[in-house]
């Protein structure tokens, strides 16, 4: 007897509206752009959501039938064209799939926060495109980023989906062990249907780690008010630099067919749940002068972490941003260290070569929204390809490329910066230790992100200070609506 073939694709993309680069081809071919046995090759054995496919199609005794594999790192919206050329590759590798023979079930990696020139909805354009190919009745399932904002019409088109539970997302394996494990039940002939209700409520990341009051208590909740038959209770936080009418939190219930009712009062509790916790979801933080007065008056021996919350490269924004280094050598500080995204000033720092100096403006070049250039003098510490591979717990095993990067270190000993050409997220501390610079050494360390980054210097912080920055995260979405709008100078 043949064993039963399970297609796997992703379509990802963390999109924020106000992020200045935009999705294009040659984005995603930096990040992943996959097909066939390629895919195979790098998640196989890799903690990721098709690693934890892959295994979970092995443990079924299935086959594990490869198509494309697309994924950006989050930025601005991929222009039509590009989504178009995607839509058309997944298409075309399923048609070919189903010519070698019938797909008993999909799996697919997805974002959950994805939009598009012309395409508001790209998980529900994604499911479409595959359905179009392997018809009504196939189990599809899906997994989507904690920070997903699903759409009915998508939820629909699947059988299965869910979230990560995490974040800082720390079980990306764990959720596509569990859809893969889910959709092998079906593809045995259990009846799966996932119900969603939605609650428009704006949070930002600061507020939804999920360790942390409210999402711990509403996770709690939710799962114990699951019942027999109520499979899975997943809870999306939600994205707030996406388009006004996608934003919100969402409940999703995974349930056997017989159960939608039964689903569906579950998930209309916990977004009543969501909805009376809206207060404690309100978040406020120092400026930047009052985070890195406090940062410079403390006596640790630890580093002070300086979450840059508004440049939070996970959440699509330049990492360029200046505000917090600015005003750390304004201020007189001694061993800081922060991450800056300029190409212009990487490629510098390589045709000069290490221990030389340079005289450049750094930073604040992608836009308006993330401060002004630095004029700075410098020593080339190091140069260095850029490329590292992930040890700690996020995508463990996962090769990252962050182009030509440099170590420079500004005055006499006031801060070191890693100058890298792409903006990379700061989940991993190798990002400076395949540079030689020990993180563990800094007296403040400048983190471009909410939380994620406590994955890669959670073990070195001592004081924490989440800052009201300026950028494409902004905490004030209002506000940055409002100066994404306006001209830049």
């Amino acid at each position: 007897m043949s064993r039963p073939r399970i297609a796997v694709a992703g379509m990802w993309h963390e999109t924020n509206i106000y992020g200045p680069h935009a999705a294009t081809l040659d984005r995603f071919d930096e990040y992943e752009l996959l097909e066939g046995d390629d895919i195979i090759g790098r998640h196989r054995g890799v903690k990721t959501v098709i690693g934890g496919f892959l295994d979970g199609i092995h443990r079924m005794e299935a086959e594990a039938v490869p198509t494309l594999s697309a994924g950006a790192w989050p930025g601005g919206p991929a222009p039509r064209h590009v989504m178009n050329a995607l839509l058309d590759r997944l298409r075309q590798w399923l048609a070919l799939a189903m010519q070698e023979g019938p797909l008993a079930g999909v799996l697919l990696n997805l974002h959950g926060a994805m939009t598009a020139e012309g395409f508001p909805d790209v998980e529900a354009e994604t499911v479409r495109a595959a359905r179009s190919i392997v018809g009504p009745e196939t189990p599809v399932g899906a997994v989507l980023d904690l920070h997903a904002n699903p759409t009915p019409a998508f939820v629909e088109q699947c059988n299965v989906v869910i979230c990560y539970d995490t974040y800082p997302h720390v079980d990306m394996w764990d959720r596509g062990l569990e859809v893969a494990t889910l959709i092998g039940e079906a593809v045995q002939g259990r009846r799966l249907r996932t119900a969603i209700r939605r609650t428009p409520l704006l949070t930002v990341p600061p507020s939804q780690g999920t360790a942390d009051e409210p999402m711990k208590g509403i996770r709690l909740r939710a799962d114990q008010k699951a019942s027999m038959g109520t499979e899975r209770v997943s809870i999306c936080a939600g994205f707030a630099y996406t388009l006004p009418e996608r934003i919100g939190l969402s409940a999703l219930v995974v349930h056997d067919e017989d159960r939608t009712s039964v689903a569906e009062h579950l998930a209309e509790a916990v977004v009543a749940d969501i909805d009376a916790c809206a207060e404690q979801f309100k978040v406020t933080r120092p400026t930047v002068a009052e985070a890195v007065a406090e940062a410079l008056a403390e006596d640790a021996t630890t580093p002070v972490i300086l979450a840059d919350l508004a440049d939070n490269i996970g959440g699509g924004s330049a990492g360029d941003g200046t505000a917090l280094l600015a005003a750390l050598l304004d201020r007189g500080a001694r061993g800081a260290l922060a991450i800056i995204a300029d190409p212009e000033v990487a490629a510098l720092a390589h045709a000069s070569g290490e221990d030389t100096t340079i005289t450049c403006r750094l930073g604040g070049k992608s836009d308006s929204l993330h401060g002004a250039p630095i004029e700075v003098t410098a020593r080339v510490a190091r140069t260095t390809p850029g490329v590292y591979t992930a040890s700690g717990s996020y995508m463990t095993g996962q090769t990252f490329r962050m182009g030509p990067t440099a170590v420079l270190e500004i005055g006499d000993g006031a801060a070191t910066v890693l100058v890298n050409t792409r903006p990379t997220p700061p989940f991993h501390r190798e990002q400076f230790t395949h540079a030689g610079v020990d993180p563990s050494q800094a007296s403040v360390i400048v983190a471009k992100g909410a939380l994620a980054w406590r994955s890669a210097y959670g073990e070195d912080a001592g004081t924490v200070i989440e800052v009201d920055t300026p950028g494409a995260c902004a905490l004030d979405v209002e506000a940055l609506r409002k100066a994404a709008s306006e001209p830049r100078p």
